[in-house]
């Protein structure tokens, strides 16, 4: 009865204080990317970041951007077993992203790293690296365009 009348307490409260959840709001955002181009980086990772800025291909009113990437992709050993097989991986993408606007250019530099242990199924581990790839262009994608907004607001 009486964590009843708390968790009720604590559910008016919340419903009285204007709490909005982050990401519920649908923001317009005032700026496109009108293109976006690649190095010769790792192929994988720049069509996931490609495939995660649809939305901001579209034309909107507003400045329009021009990006281009530079990918630097690495799968580093962390450690190996007695045999000298890897146990551990480090997973590390290094993005630069140059973005021009009409007079303007701005560098922008990020980076994400992952620890992957090593699979005894070969196809597993490919699967997985995937995986980790599509999390970590979600998340660049999510840095750039904090930048493009920032960039937008100066």
């Amino acid at each position: 009865m009486k964590k009843i009348l708390v968790l009720s307490f604590v559910f008016l409260i919340l419903q009285n204080c204007g709490y909005v959840p982050m990401y519920s709001l649908d923001r317009k955002v005032d700026f496109f990317i009108e293109s976006i181009s690649f190095d010769d980086g790792d192929k994988d990772l720049s069509e996931f970041i490609e495939l995660n800025l649809n939305n901001y291909f579209q034309y909107n009113e507003g400045d329009n951007f021009n990006v281009y990437t530079k990918i630097d992709y690495q799968k580093n050993s962390l450690s190996k077993d007695s045999k000298g097989e890897t146990d551990e991986y480090e997973l590390t993408a290094y993005v630069s992203f140059v973005i021009t606007n009409e007079n303007t250019t701005k560098e922008f530099l990020a980076n994400e790293s992952f620890k992957m242990i090593n699979f005894s199924d070969e196809f597993e581990e490919q699967e997985y690296e995937i995986s980790i790839k599509k999390n970590m262009a979600r998340s660049l994608v999510s840095k750039l365009i904090m930048q493009l907004s920032k960039f937008n607001a100066n």
